[in-house]
């Protein structure tokens, strides 16, 4: 059986290796086209000559990308006079709750006394605080508030571009993101933090 010669071993070996090239260069850019989203995120920008040049369209790209709205919540308490009628209010209750504690009182001096005369004395003696019969609330008169708290909403909205973009000098180009959010939408403050990017790009200069 005779021995391939050296210069048919070097072809085949050719041939493999450019199979082989070729095979890892389909993978590259089938991988290449998954991960890239949309025509934005596939298209490659030139190199510009200066960096005002970059910069320019760096401004241009941002801007056509459009912005969302992030919106804050907050919570404001804050103290305001009482009006008439609220204070009136609150001194019928407090009548209301001295009465309940009174009763309270004498019902329970009625079942502790051992006679007839003990009951009869159930109705002059102070109203002693009792455990148990305590309505809480206000007790007197000195105790009504003159004001009152009350709480308000605050939404605070601010403008933020979809596309932002950051200058790396060193190696001379801006590298970019875009999020994954509609032009126009709301979003709360703490969801702002877990936008998805849509796409990268670079500019180059």
């Amino acid at each position: 059986m005779e021995r391939p010669s050296s210069l048919a071993v070097f072809a085949t070996v050719a041939a493999s290796g450019s199979v082989g090239l070729l095979i890892y260069a389909g993978f590259f850019y089938t991988n290449l086209s998954r991960v890239s989203t949309g025509s934005e995120g596939e298209a490659v920008s030139p190199v510009f000559d200066t960096q005002q040049q970059a910069q320019q369209e760096v401004d241009r790209w941002i801007q056509d990308g459009g912005t969302y709205t992030v919106t804050k919540t907050q919570r404001i308490q804050r103290s305001v006079p009482l009006t008439p009628q609220e204070r009136r209010k609150l001194e019928l209750l407090a009548d209301e709750q001295r009465r309940a504690k009174i009763e309270a009182s004498y019902e329970a001096c009625l079942n502790e006394a051992a006679s007839d005369l003990a009951k009869e004395l159930c109705s002059f003696q102070q109203t002693p605080d009792i455990a148990g019969s305590a309505i809480p609330g206000l007790n007197a008169a000195s105790e009504i508030p003159n004001t009152k708290v009350i709480e308000t909403l605050r939404v605070e909205r601010k403008d933020h571009p979809r596309r932002t973009c950051t200058l790396v000098q060193d190696y001379r180009r801006f590298n970019c993101v875009e999020f994954e959010v509609r032009a126009g939408a709301e979003v709360e403050a703490d969801q702002q933090s877990n936008l998805a990017i849509k796409a990268y790009r670079q500019f180059r200069f």
